[in-house]
């Protein structure tokens, strides 16, 4: 077990967005056992039918989750990066029911699900932190599926782009801003449930719109509320979102 004094720091600036922290109560996120480990790219985090003892916090890198139908087609159903609980809102242990997929190199800790318990019911502070990300993911999740129902391919294209910037930037989307995109074309075709070819056209036909410029995995956004507007995009449940370099590929 490692107690490394700065390693859960991305799970400390998370929860520290979702709730006041005392001081005190940081030091003592801070301060969880844990065990860490690497997973590079293509690797998984998680594996379905996995069972997962602990919690898994990821503190670096980006990831997906996915699921893999009966027709053997995989449906991406969510984004992970820095600070995220790996295993919300079941508390461990418990059985995966998806795939937790690296898209860059990702490190992760595991902390013992009675540590976290202790403090949550010890610490006011931490447990409403850890009810307002379990409330959080669950919005991401509803916007997901939303996303994927009744929208064009170019809203739900822009959707995903809006959520990407807002993982990579501490003060949300603004006019000019820029992401390195982690996911190749078949990814955000598995995200957004159209086909390859159609993600690419879509992407030609929003910079020739001149939505976004890109320069092959670099967006540029001129104007972050035009974007938002197509995506109908609530930025809330992001708001929180902490960012580290090595979310980049």
């Amino acid at each position: 077990m490692m107690a490394d004094n700065q390693a859960l720091a991305p799970l400390v600036e998370r929860l520290g967005g979702r709730a006041p922290l005392s001081v005190d109560d940081r030091k003592a996120l801070l301060a969880l056992p844990h065990q860490e480990r690497l997973v590079g790219p293509g690797g998984y985090v998680v594996e379905e039918g996995e069972v997962m003892i602990g919690w898994h916090v990821q503190l670096s890198g980006v990831a997906h989750r996915h699921r893999i139908s009966a027709d053997g087609m995989r449906h991406i159903v969510g984004m992970h990066g820095p600070g995220d609980f790996l295993n919300l809102p079941v508390t461990p242990p418990a059985t995966s029911e998806d795939f937790v997929q690296a898209l860059t190199r990702v490190r992760v800790a595991v902390v013992q699900t009675e540590d976290v318990l202790a403090l949550s019911q010890g610490r006011i502070g931490i447990f409403r932190a850890i009810c307002g990300e379990i409330a959080a993911d669950i919005s991401i999740y509803r916007a997901w599926i939303s996303n994927v129902g009744r929208r064009e391919a170019r809203a739900r294209i822009a959707y995903l782009l809006c959520e990407l910037v807002m993982r990579s930037h501490p003060g949300g989307g603004a006019d000019g801003c820029s992401i390195t995109l982690p996911m190749s074309q078949v990814e955000i075709a598995d995200a957004t449930g159209i086909t390859t070819v159609h993600v690419n056209r879509t992407l030609r036909a929003m910079q020739a719109q001149g939505i976004i410029r890109r320069h092959r995995r670099n967006i540029y956004i001129p104007d972050w509320r035009a974007l938002t507007r197509i995506a109908e995009f609530r930025p809330a449940p992001w708001a929180s979102r902490m960012v580290d370099d090595r979310f980049l590929p």
